[in-house]
């Protein structure tokens, strides 16, 4: 069996040991048939961040001239994991029939199921740039061409920037009910906040309660997945005006990630 996984004890990619019922689900979702080799993978540990941190690249990038960065495979969940995707493809207009696999924001890496239900290619999407650019034809293949890019003397970030937001622009979107830009603002937060001096977290999670109250279900969404993201640094009693806000909400989704907050509550 391939090594690819780190064993980070802190990997918030790691979910809990696969299921064969987990895969059978998975497929059943999307209709298709995942590959033999990433199943495989996933037996030893279902999804986590991973030894290597780059794959070639046709194109210069941000990471630098000949390759493109990558940290961590999802396994088979969601929050994080493959069956995120249908939330993902909504937020960022991407085509249908993938199912990603790395990623976040807008730079994806994916299968691409678009003209198989088999065997699929991996894609890499940049939704910036509106690239779609094939990688490798199987999983197999594109695990063989990943590496570790040495750092050239730049930090990371300088590397490969992370986006930014502020305080300021959240508010706006929120007055121009901008969905995508509040769906993606939140989310941008809930993820790199330890590194946002300028984001107060007070701040952040009366906008969380504020957005719990929102029309579109989206949003709603998007401000329990930040709520679990952030569980272990947001107070006991903001969980659970959220959760108050949300247990009888009408989406099904909704309810779902609610159940998860819970569960990491617990």
């Amino acid at each position: 069996m391939v090594k690819i996984w780190a064993n980070n004890p802190e990997d918030t990619y790691k979910l809990i040991k696969l299921k064969e019922s987990n895969i059978k689900k998975a497929e059943k979702i999307f209709g298709i048939n995942l590959p033999k080799e990433y199943i495989e993978i996933l037996k030893d540990q279902n999804g986590g961040e991973i030894i290597y941190n780059a794959f070639p690249s046709p194109i210069p990038t941000a990471w630098d001239e000949t390759s493109r960065y990558i940290d961590h495979i999802f396994g088979i969940s969601k929050d994080p994991g493959i069956l995120d995707t249908p939330y993902y493809i909504q937020e960022w207009k991407m085509p249908e029939n993938i199912v990603l696999i790395s990623g976040d924001g807008s730079e994806w890496i994916a299968f691409d199921y678009r003209n198989t239900k088999t065997n699929p290619p991996i894609i890499y999407i940049n939704n910036d740039s509106n690239e779609i650019i094939t990688v490798a034809d199987s999983f197999s293949e594109f695990v063989s061409i990943l590496y570790t890019q040495e750092n050239t003397g730049m930090s990371l970030l300088e590397l490969y920037e992370a986006p930014q937001t502020s305080q300021q622009e959240v508010e706006q979107f929120i007055n121009e009910n901008n969905i995508g830009e509040i769906i993606g603002a939140i989310n941008l937060i809930s993820h790199d906040i330890d590194e946002m001096d300028h984001i107060d977290l007070n701040w952040y999670t009366d906008k969380l309660i504020q957005l719990s109250h929102h029309n579109v279900s989206d949003v709603r969404i998007a401000a329990v997945k930040a709520a679990i993201v952030l569980e272990y640094l947001i107070d006991k009693d903001i969980l659970n005006k959220i959760i108050n806000i949300l247990k009888n909400d009408s989406d099904i989704d909704v309810l779902n990630f609610i159940e998860i907050l819970q569960e990491e509550m617990r």
